[in-house]
């Protein structure tokens, strides 16, 4: 793995064993609570984190690769990650907490394996993200606060949680409002 690489992939290990035992504290009741604003319930956001790691490994691969990507949907349609993400969602409503994680450690294995590949001209490649080009490297710094974001998206639901002082430090180091 690539030295600048080390420390990210530390922080998003440290991250999720953050995320993971806070998931490991929800009620039943918490977790099929619908955040305010929208349609998910928290534990989808559990099973949204247990499975984005598919689709960034594939991508990831293909870079660690030289390949181009260009995902397509069943049948040819255009590639929609909110799409995609709602069927992964759909598809593990019934799994158990302890499921999700399992699934999602299983995923960020394989999504590891192919940054350990990434060479420093892969870490140097720029593509568009959110309106603006960034390299792999600057994506996988942010990736680490994917699951401190998401996190504070399941706290909206769960008005007494948000005062956890230790989740509020954690998130807030992002700058993510809780």
């Amino acid at each position: 793995m690539q030295a600048e690489v080390e420390p990210v992939v530390r922080e998003a290990d440290e991250n999720r064993a953050t995320y993971e035992a806070f998931c490991r504290s929800l009620t039943d009741e918490e977790l099929q609570t619908v955040i305010p604003g929208m349609t998910w319930q928290v534990k989808d956001y559990l099973a949204h984190l247990a499975s984005i790691d598919i689709y960034v490994s594939e991508w990831f691969e293909h870079q660690a690769e030289g390949k181009r990507w260009r995902p397509t949907l069943e049948g040819g349609a255009p590639f929609n990650i909110d799409t995609w993400n709602e069927g992964r969602i759909v598809e593990r409503r019934d799994a158990s907490v302890e499921d999700l994680i399992a699934e999602a450690a299983t995923h960020r294995t394989r999504l590891w394996a192919a940054v350990d590949r990434f060479s420093p001209e892969v870490l140097a490649t720029k593509f568009p993200f959110h309106g603006n080009d960034i390299t792999f490297l600057r994506y996988l710094q942010l990736w680490v606060a994917h699951d401190p974001a998401h996190t504070a998206d399941m706290l909206k639901g769960l008005p007494g949680r948000r005062e956890d002082a230790d989740l509020r430090a954690w998130i807030g180091q992002y700058r993510i409002a809780v």
